[in-house]
């Protein structure tokens, strides 16, 4: 049953409890990969009425990376990868989105340890949820593009990314002023 729809014009607040990130990473020699996720901490989704123009941002918390193995998990925190002492934070922010042969891509810059990188997702279509929207974008990110050099002969330069968003409605200022007067 097919439960995507057109999403409504306006700006969306990413939900932090109800989105997260996931990663797939493979080792160089091809061996079994690597899955972890990341808690995302906030961000917005703003739908133009032309759909060109629509743009989002996400935040993600570096210290949240988890996957299967609590050592590793305190290597890639670390200095050596993603350094969360000194940039805790991850961002993405779009700089344009546009209709590719397989759907809508939002193509942005993504912030890790300091540097960046360019990055496009693929958007899946959304779909309705009690309060809001359900929503992913996935794609590739090239790891050392983005600054994270470390364990080249052990980890694949590039690893997948998953977002998966729960988007609820921002209210208008001037909803927001009339519950005030109105109570």
């Amino acid at each position: 049953m097919d439960t995507s729809v057109e999403i409504s014009a306006g700006t969306y607040r990413i939900d932090p409890r109800r989105s997260v990130c996931r990663l797939v990473a493979t080792h160089a020699f091809g061996l079994k990969p690597v899955t972890a996720t990341m808690a995302l901490t906030g961000g917005t989704v703003t739908v133009a009425a032309l759909p060109e123009q629509s743009i989002a941002s996400a935040e993600l918390d570096a210290a949240s990376f988890t996957s299967d193995d609590p050592r590793r998990d305190r290597d890639i925190r670390g200095r050596r990868f993603l350094d969360v002492a000194a940039h805790p934070e991850i961002g993405f922010r779009s700089t344009r989105c546009r209709r590719g042969p397989g759907g809508w891509q939002l193509a942005g810059v993504l912030a890790v340890r300091g540097g960046s990188c360019e990055v496009v997702l693929d958007l899946s279509p959304a779909e309705v949820a009690d309060d809001g929207y359900r929503m992913v974008a996935a794609g590739v990110v090239d790891r050392m593009a983005a600054g994270v050099r470390a364990g080249r002969g052990i980890i694949a330069r590039n690893v997948e990314v998953r977002l998966e968003i729960h988007a609820v409605p921002v209210r208008s200022m001037a909803e927001r002023g009339s519950e005030i007067w109105a109570g």
